[in-house]
């Protein structure tokens, strides 16, 4: 199983070939997906070919429209981490505004990619790979107990008894939490299953917090929840 899948898409072909000899070399048990264009790379993320653990996008000589490909993925939600890649530093300011996870100027060195793979390697690594994205952030699965949504802000509750809130909605992160421990049981909630300490009739108990299960997803909720417990018995 690859250790993290990684997404290229600049359309100057030899520098996303290079990009991509680069990144094989350094981080040989990835899996990388190349776009040959910024609309094929918008298809593959709504159609959910790949969940991508990082982005390398290029910006040069398009008048900014890189931008605007990644202020699309924002807007739909997805905060994959994005590392825009240039000719020059012109766009330097309005690749933050867009909460780009770094910035870097060509020839880009390996030395320079190395600097920017190693926290998200690092997290990647630990704990199986899972960990959710959103604006600068990077959260373990593990340090979350659930995550809980209000009109247009998503709250994430940790396990520490820290909360992180940020303006989404909570269906934003549906791509990123699916095949995981997390279970969607409320229009407005979705527990981690790992931190549940009990099911009760209409709700699960997560520590001292009582969630909500909604008429909605109350059957499904409970056989997911049922079914994951007979899985983790049969691990262990």
């Amino acid at each position: 199983m690859a250790v993290m899948t990684i997404a290229i898409c600049d359309e100057i072909r030899k520098d996303a070939q290079k990009l991509y000899r680069q990144l094989s070399t350094l981080v040989p048990d990835a899996e990388l997906l190349l776009y040959r264009t910024r609309e094929s790379l918008l298809k593959g993320l709504a159609e959910g070919h790949k969940i991508c653990d990082l982005i390398f996008l290029g910006l040069d000589g398009d008048q900014g429209r890189s931008l605007e490909t990644v202020r699309t993925m924002r807007l739909k939600g997805h905060y994959i981490p994005v590392v825009l890649v240039a000719e020059n530093e012109k766009f330097y300011k309005e690749a933050f505004e867009v909460f780009a996870y770094n910035y870097l100027v060509k020839p880009v060195e390996s030395g320079e990619l190395e600097h920017v793979l190693v926290h998200i390697l690092e997290v990647c690594r630990r704990e199986g790979g899972r960990a959710l994205y959103f604006r600068y952030r990077t959260l373990q699965h593990d340090h979350l107990a659930y995550i809980s949504s209000s009109l247009h802000s998503v709250t994430f509750h940790l396990t520490d008894g820290k909360k992180i809130s940020c303006r989404a909605r909570l269906g934003d992160f549906s791509g990123q939490l699916s095949d995981s421990s997390f279970l969607r049981c409320h229009q407005s909630f979705c527990i981690n299953m790992e931190k549940v300490t009990s099911l009760k009739k209409n709700s699960f108990v997560v520590g001292q917090t009582e969630i909500p299960i909604s008429r909605t997803y109350l059957k499904t909720a409970r056989k997911k929840y049922k079914d994951y417990l007979a899985e983790q018995k049969v691990c262990s």
